[in-house]
């Protein structure tokens, strides 16, 4: 497989980080023999269904056709097209996980080539990955995407216990926070002012070190 090749000389593979998948050395396997448009039809059912666009029946009506589309329908060319449809599926999983920005469109090509994907489906898979439709694509999977709530808003007060019946003199103050999530539910707890300066102290520390991390190397592959 072509791989991209780090200023330091390491070398690391472009879509398939560690080993390919079995489903798509099928694909590879088979693909000589399939036509341009079955492959086609796989990529936009494989979109489909990626990006929660199509639903169950949608999804097996089209598979229904593209194993029927053969003159000869047995059972083992209906078995071969459902694993090369598997196949399309795992190679746009790791194809669309490529970072277009650090990742040149001519190595991805020849990194999928490489690995013996006719060059004629490799460019589909190219224009998928490095297309003008890429960014809506990435907006569908990302709200098809399971996630955690986040928060939505934040209300704080300061808060001073003058006395107690306890103490005649307190005067401690403390900070009183509601959270309000994207599910609906609402937070709220109190920590003294030293914890709450230690607790804005470690987020800031963590937001400096997720930005440092951003820029190193590594990052910058993904």
């Amino acid at each position: 497989m072509i791989s991209c090749a780090s200023p330091r000389g390491v070398h690391e593979n472009v879509v398939f980080t560690a080993s390919v998948p079995c489903e798509v050395k099928t694909l590879i396997k088979t693909s000589h023999s399939m036509d341009k448009l079955t492959f086609r039809r796989m990529i936009k059912l494989g979109l489909g269904f990626l990006q929660g666009s199509l639903g169950q029946e949608e999804c097996e009506a089209v598979m229904k056709q593209l194993c029927e589309s053969s003159h000869t329908a047995t059972e083992e060319s209906v078995l071969n097209t459902c694993i090369q449809y598997a196949g399309v599926v795992s190679l746009l999983r790791a194809a669309l996980r490529v970072n277009t920005l650090t990742a040149r469109q001519d190595v991805f090509l020849a990194d999928l080539t490489n690995i013996g994907l006719p060059e004629e489906f490799a460019s589909d898979v190219c224009k998928v990955v490095y297309g003008s439709a890429r960014l809506d694509i990435d907006k569908q999977l990302i709200s098809t995407t399971p996630a955690l709530p986040v928060m939505t808003n934040l209300n704080w007060r300061v808060e001073v216990t003058i006395s107690s019946s306890w103490l005649s003199r307190v005067l401690d103050p403390v900070v009183t926070l509601r959270l309000e999530t994207s599910n609906g539910s609402s937070h709220t707890f109190q920590v003294p002012v030293s914890r709450f300066h230690q607790l804005r102290f470690t987020v800031a520390s963590l937001l400096h070190q997720m930005e440092a991390l951003k820029l190193s190397p590594i990052c910058k592959k993904l």
